[in-house]
């Protein structure tokens, strides 16, 4: 390494070191460019400004460096919470926060955060009291899409009525719809295989089994596959929750394999393409505006 590189490395080091304190102490650090600085300097505070995330100032002009990755963390997060990779989303959402500088992109990551948390909610709590527990919640997130002011009516709109779904949503579940039940017990297994919770997904899996057991029990008459799948499914719960010693387990199918099972029978059941449809009635599209 060069003198010159070792200078404007520890430089940086330096640089980023400050502008760290200072955001502990809650204050919005700049980097500035005067007009004389000689390039060794330029270049050192480009790269500050670049690494931190720091708004970048020359003359009358100020340059955020990192606004397109403050954006590219911003869709990730949404692909990631449309997913319900919930621990993702949220990483995703915190690293666009710290990056963005735009007023508008700003309201959204924390529109967006707020939503994370009401779909999380939604999904993790039991079905008859999601009305009761977290009605509040949905409340409180309307009347801030409101405050919004960066965002035009017609974006605002888009997205209470989106809030609004979901409400209904709740109130379907709270009265027991199966069909809404299933997406809902779905969910919830797909987020325990992301999180490699195998046994809560086999949990879920049997849940959804026994909310369908009349259409799913008449399927296993003609089809040996679903048949032992379920039998294998109901010995393992037992065998693994101590309700039932069982020797010779037959092997169990991997929990990804099953759920694939469950979701084309589930398909068939309900005549719709139903693990689409479930992530459709759970989750939050970005708005696209019209060009």
């Amino acid at each position: 390494m060069s003198k010159l590189q070792k200078t404007i490395q520890n430089a940086v080091k330096n640089n980023i070191e400050i502008i760290e304190s200072e955001r502990y102490n809650s204050k919005d650090p700049m980097v500035t460019i005067g007009k004389d600085d000689p390039t060794e300097q330029i270049i050192i505070k480009l790269l500050t400004s670049e690494r931190t995330g720091a708004p970048l100032k020359y003359g009358m002009e100020t340059l955020n460096p990192a606004e397109d990755l403050a954006n590219k963390n911003f869709n990730n997060g949404i692909r990631s919470l449309n997913s319900w990779q919930f621990r993702s989303s949220d990483n995703y959402f915190n690293e666009a926060a710290k990056t963005a500088r735009d007023l508008k992109l700003q309201q959204r990551i924390n529109l967006y955060k707020q939503l994370h948390n009401l779909l999380k909610s939604v999904i993790q709590t039991s079905p008859d009291r999601i009305v009761k527990s977290k009605g509040a919640i949905f409340e409180e997130v309307a009347k801030l899409i409101a405050k919004y002011d960066k965002l035009d009516a017609t974006e605002q709109n888009y997205y209470r009525k989106q809030v609004d779904s979901l409400y209904e949503l709740a109130h379907q579940l709270n009265d027991g719809e199966r069909e809404i039940r299933t997406n809902h017990l779905l969910a919830k297994c797909s987020i325990s295989l992301y999180n490699q919770e195998y046994l809560a997904a086999y949990v879920w899996l049997y849940k959804i089994y026994l909310l369908n057991k009349e259409m799913f029990d008449t399927i296993a008459e003609g089809d040996d596959v679903l048949r032992k799948a379920l039998k294998t499914l109901r010995q393992y719960l037992e065998s693994e929750t101590g309700l039932k010693e069982i020797e010779d387990l037959p092997t169990m199918a991997s929990a990804f394999d099953l759920q694939m099972i469950f979701i084309d029978h589930l398909s068939a059941i309900y005549d719709v393409e139903f693990l689409v449809e479930t992530k459709m009635k759970f989750s939050f599209p970005v708005y696209r505006e019209n060009k």
